[in-house]
């Protein structure tokens, strides 16, 4: 029964793992998604922000006396990096910001979550950020 217990705890835990991840990066879309809404609704600009560093994001929608709502991403689930539309820098740490306008678009980026470093394992997603449209679609990240 140990044997079996043994075997199966490491499978388990990377399933739920995976599944933490895949919350986590729903999570993102979603505010991604809310951002763009709002950008458009309210005719001004919308700002998507990360702490790479802290590992939490938040929205930013310039309305007055509104404190924004900061969401922690929990572990072992982390954001790895940034990568800017114009592709010239790679964020690892500290904080960006993604811009949606009143007409739908977005300064854009792929936003890279994972579990573990990217080069040890598979459990790694990228986030879209279309800076034409400004939809957003998440999916596991190509090697």
């Amino acid at each position: 029964m140990a044997l079996i217990a043994g075997l199966t705890t490491p499978f388990v835990m990377s399933t739920l793992d995976r599944m933490e991840l895949q919350t986590s990066a729903r999570k993102v879309t979603s505010a991604l998604r809310y951002a763009r809404s709002e950008a458009i609704t309210t005719k001004k600009p919308v700002r998507f922000n990360v702490d790479l560093t802290n590992n939490k994001f938040w929205v930013s929608t310039g309305h007055e006396n509104k404190d924004p709502r900061v969401v922690f991403i929990n572990n072992p689930v982390r954001f790895n990096h940034f990568l800017d539309e114009v592709e010239t820098e790679k964020y690892r740490d500290g904080k960006f910001t993604v811009t949606f306008f009143p007409q739908g678009n977005s300064s854009g980026g792929l936003i890279g979550m994972g579990i573990g470093k990217p080069e040890e394992t598979e459990n790694h997603y990228v986030i879209n950020i279309d800076p034409i449209t400004g939809k957003t679609k998440f999916e596991k990240e190509k090697k």
